[in-house]
């Protein structure tokens, strides 16, 4: 009762806080506008970043981050010049100093602004991302203010607030809801790289890398040396790119930085279940666990039969083991891009048709495929809607003990021949490499350490993909 007499005379005679001082007037046409704003400064930080413009010699806001302080009143825009912070001036001075000026401050701050003039309302986005790559501010030197920015992993799902700025954009982890209870503030937006400066960012550190690995050297006024025919030069080049296999064209490949999403509710019954596909270095295990997993369900898991145009053996029926095709009708069924993935084989194709995948979903079951690389981005459509599991291979002290010491056997031939020693560190280096190249495709990852515990993990993932929400690509939600 005392708090609510008191509120209701100071209202009465008009006993406002805070007590802003009368801002004299001007007579002259050309008198620069001035803006005198108070805000009460905790713990909280204001939530705005400020440069020095060079031309004026100003210290301005760059942007306002949303959900901040400086956002919530509404007293603060973009491009506002700073004059005065609590009565010191501060033009010309470097932001640095401006900021800690700032943070020291606690309680009333008083600025006396000159505002931009002008009519810049900000865009307002609702967009959820997955990353595709991993940022850290503290490493990032071009970042305006590393305390202001946000950390992230690969798989991490953002709300994008803002993308007005072409260099940095405004987002927050999708799990920092504000609360409903008005006495709780919403969570402050931080920066993160807009999709343009992140694909100028990896272009130029995909650029270096390539510098050290050819570092420049001096050439011969010759196109080609004389000590080597142009020929032979040529098919040694083709040589070297056929050996690199999948990452032969690195550098060619879109550079990963954000794809938008949206959450996938499995409505029961389901009408079509998402393939599964895994991903995997031979000799990392993936057909065993495929195998595995088909046999804890053999009726609603089922693998695609492939195509070959070799000969088909008396023990053989077609559509069982193989479909079998002639080379001719499989190199018509290539060129009109029939199949996600085909190779060669001791002179016979072999591959994996689009028609056999989408007949197996057709029929109500749960496709299982173990590809390569190069065939997710045929696969990875919204047609398919894949869920993609990375089979990552575990150190290499670790493959010598399960492969070595347990007397694993490769199966990647005709012939079963125990694991050497060179091949289990070929498997842990392509392991590395396919990660590295295509962690942004990857739904989920297993390391095949134990391989009881992987085909366990395998099982509960495969469980949650029919029964759990999950976040996918915008389309694939239907």
């Amino acid at each position: 009762m005392q708090a609510l007499l008191f509120s209701h005379d100071k209202i009465a005679c008009e006993d406002y806080e805070p007590r802003i001082d009368p801002i004299p007037c001007g007579t002259g046409e050309d008198e620069t506008i001035i803006k005198i704003v108070r805000l009460i400064k905790n713990n909280e930080p204001l939530g705005a970043t400020i440069y020095l413009n060079e031309h004026t010699g100003c210290v301005e806001i760059a942007r306002i981050l949303h959900g901040g302080a400086a956002h919530r009143s509404g007293l603060l825009s973009a491009g506002d010049e700073i004059h005065e912070i609590n009565g010191e001036p501060v033009k010309g001075l470097d932001p640095d100093k401006v900021v800690a000026m700032l943070s020291e401050v606690s309680g009333s701050v008083t600025l006396k602004l000159v505002p931009c003039m002008k009519t810049n309302i900000g865009r307002k986005t609702k967009l959820k991302v997955r990353c595709l790559f991993s940022f850290d501010p503290a490493t990032d030197e071009y970042i305006p203010c590393r305390e202001a920015g946000l950390a992230f992993k690969i798989g991490d799902i953002l709300e994008i607030v803002s993308d007005e700025d072409p260099t940095w954009w405004q987002a927050r982890h999708n799990d920092d809801k504000s609360q409903s209870s008005s006495t709780i503030s919403p969570t402050s937006a931080r920066l993160v790289p807009s999709k343009h400066y992140q694909e100028s960012v990896e272009v130029m550190r995909r650029v270096k890398l390539r510098e050290a690995r050819n570092p420049p050297r001096s050439i011969s006024p010759c196109r080609y040396s004389p000590k080597i025919p142009k020929q032979k030069r040529l098919r040694k080049t083709m040589y070297h790119i056929v050996q690199s296999g999948v990452f032969s064209d690195f550098d060619t490949d879109e550079i990963p930085t954000y794809e938008e999403v949206e959450l996938y509710r499995p409505k029961k019954p389901l009408k079509s279940f998402r393939p599964i596909i895994l991903i995997g270095p031979p000799g990392v295990g993936r057909n065993e666990l495929k195998r595995r997993l088909k046999a804890s369900n053999p009726n609603h898991f089922e693998e695609v039969v492939p195509y070959t145009t070799r000969e088909m053996r008396p023990h053989e029926e077609d559509g069982k083991e193989y479909f079998f095709l002639t080379r001719e009708e499989m190199e018509n069924q290539i060129v009109a891009q029939k199949f996600v993935e085909y190779g060669e084989y001791k002179g016979n194709l072999y591959g994996t048709s689009l028609d056999s995948i989408k007949s197996v979903i057709q029929r109500g079951k749960v496709c299982l495929l173990a590809p390569h690389t190069q065939a997710l981005k045929f696969i990875r459509t919204s047609e398919l809607r894949p869920f993609i599991i990375f089979i990552k291979a575990p150190c290499l002290e670790r493959m010598k003990y399960t492969r070595l010491e347990k007397h694993a056997r490769a199966t990647t031939s005709e012939k079963t021949l125990p694991f050497s020693f060179d091949e289990l560190k070929d498997i842990v280096e392509m392991s590395q490499k396919i990660e590295e190249r295509y962690c942004h495709f990857f739904d989920y990852t297993i390391v095949n350490d134990d391989l009881h515990a992987a085909t366990t993990e395998l099982l509960t993932i495969a469980s949650q993909i029919e029964n759990d929400e999950m976040w996918v690509p915008v389309g694939w939600a239907y």
